[in-house]
C-alpha cells in the first residue's frame, strides 16, 4: 500500500511538473511572438513619405473661395485671426485697411475680426484672399476661421 501511495504521489508530482513546464514554455513562446510584433528584426530601413499638413493659410484660401458658391445674402462675413502681440495686430489691420477692408481688434484675446461685405464673385474673392494671405505672411497672423453675420 505504501508503494501504491508513493507511485500515485510521484505521478502527481510528475504531472504537476509537466504542467508547469508546459506553462513556462507557452509563456516564453508568447513573449517571443510579442517581442517580434513590437520590435521586428528588419534588415532594410522603413521609408515612409510624410504628407505635409494643410497650412492654415491654405484653409483660409479654400474657405474664402468657397464663398463664391454662396449667395450675396450671406454677407457680411467675419474672418478671425490671432496674434502674438498687439503690434503685429495693428500692422495687420493697417495692411488690410489699405485694401479697403474693415476690422476690429480684441485686446484681451489678441484677435482681429475682418469684416468682408463686398461681392462673392471669383475676382473679388481672389483679391480678398491675396490681400489676407499677404497680410498674414507679413505679420505672422494665424487664421482661426469665419462666421456669417446674419
Amino acid at each position: 500500500m505504501n508503494l501504491f501511495k508513493f507511485l500515485v504521489g510521484a505521478a502527481t508530482i510528475t504531472v504537476g511538473a509537466c504542467a508547469v513546464a508546459g506553462k513556462v514554455h507557452r509563456d516564453k513562446q508568447r513573449q517571443e511572438e510579442l517581442d517580434e510584433f513590437l520590435c521586428p528584426d528588419i534588415d532594410e530601413p522603413i521609408e515612409k513619405e510624410i504628407q505635409p499638413s494643410v497650412s492654415p493659410l491654405k484653409n483660409m484660401e479654400s474657405d474664402i473661395m468657397g464663398f463664391k458658391e454662396a449667395e450675396e445674402e450671406i454677407l457680411p462675413v467675419t474672418l478671425t485671426y490671432s496674434f502674438d502681440s498687439k503690434e503685429a495686430a495693428k500692422q495687420f489691420q493697417t495692411e488690410i485697411a489699405e485694401n479697403g477692408l474693415t476690422s476690429s481688434y480684441d485686446d484681451e484675446d489678441k484677435l482681429v475680426d475682418v469684416i468682408y461685405h463686398e461681392g462673392v464673385n471669383e475676382s473679388d474673392l481672389k483679391i480678398l484672399s491675396n490681400t489676407l494671405v499677404n497680410a498674414c505672411t507679413n505679420t505672422s497672423a494665424e487664421y482661426k476661421g469665419f462666421h456669417f453675420n446674419k
